[in-house]
């Protein structure tokens, strides 16, 4: 799966830096630099950085980083934006990295709606993790995304787990396509459950619908929360 973004690298480095990813500059940033701030922890691991946009947020803040990233790609440009930064960015998963230290924040941005086994995702990033640490998820949101993106045709039913290939775009850069990315539909209650089950409390739970000023940079209002966002914490 990781390779999948290497060929999208570059282009969502453009569209992170030249402002045209209105979500994730204007509403997933703050709000998970905003969550990871209030727990104020003394250490944190970005669990499939992307870009490393994030993680370099948090570092220019003061915050000790460890970022993992499997995709070539993604890694190749992730090391560029970290360059001037002490983030710690390593190349791998959190399967596969090794357990000689713990930290009291893990979170990940659009990563579990990708992973093919939850529950070893879930558990994967728990070894990581201080007692009662945090761990905080970005997803699209199981019960509107559909709605929304349209991914899925007559066969989508909500509570009926479904896996797809799918293509997308921007709202601001319709130019550039993404293709061939996994997306696991499951409803809310799957994802709550492998939580439990993997050892995690839900603390919080934030559903992303923006201040009108900021949805109206789309072009149009929302009709619903397009994205939601879990703060767990392990038992």
């Amino acid at each position: 799966m990781p390779h999948r973004w290497c060929n999208s690298a570059q282009i969502r480095r453009e569209q992170i830096e030249s402002g045209a990813d209105l979500t994730f500059n204007e509403v997933f940033k703050p709000l998970l630099v905003g969550r990871i701030k209030s727990l104020s922890p003394s250490n944190v691991l970005e669990v499939g950085a992307g870009t490393g946009h994030i993680s370099k947020e948090l570092s220019e803040l003061g915050f000790s980083v460890t970022a993992i990233e499997p995709s070539a790609g993604m890694y190749g440009v992730a090391k560029d934006v970290l360059s001037l930064t002490d983030v710690r960015l390593l190349n791998c998963t959190s399967l596969e990295l090794e357990k000689n230290g713990l930290y009291e924040v893990a979170f990940s941005h659009f990563v579990a709606h990708v992973v093919d086994d939850l529950n070893e995702f879930f558990e994967s990033v728990g070894w990581h993790l201080k007692a009662t640490g945090h761990f905080i998820f970005s997803i699209p949101h199981p019960c509107f995304y559909n709605e929304y993106k349209g991914f899925f045709g007559d066969e989508y039913n909500y509570m009926t787990p479904m896996t797809k290939n799918v293509s997308f775009t921007i709202t601001k850069d319709s130019k550039n396509t993404i293709s061939g990315v996994p997306y696991h539909h499951r409803p809310l209650s799957e994802y709550i459950n492998k939580l439990v089950e993997s050892g995690f409390a839900i603390d919080g739970f934030d559903e992303t619908y923006p201040e009108e000023d900021i949805q109206l940079k789309y072009g149009a209002k929302w009709e619903s929360p397009r994205y939601c966002v879990f703060t767990c914490r392990k038992l």
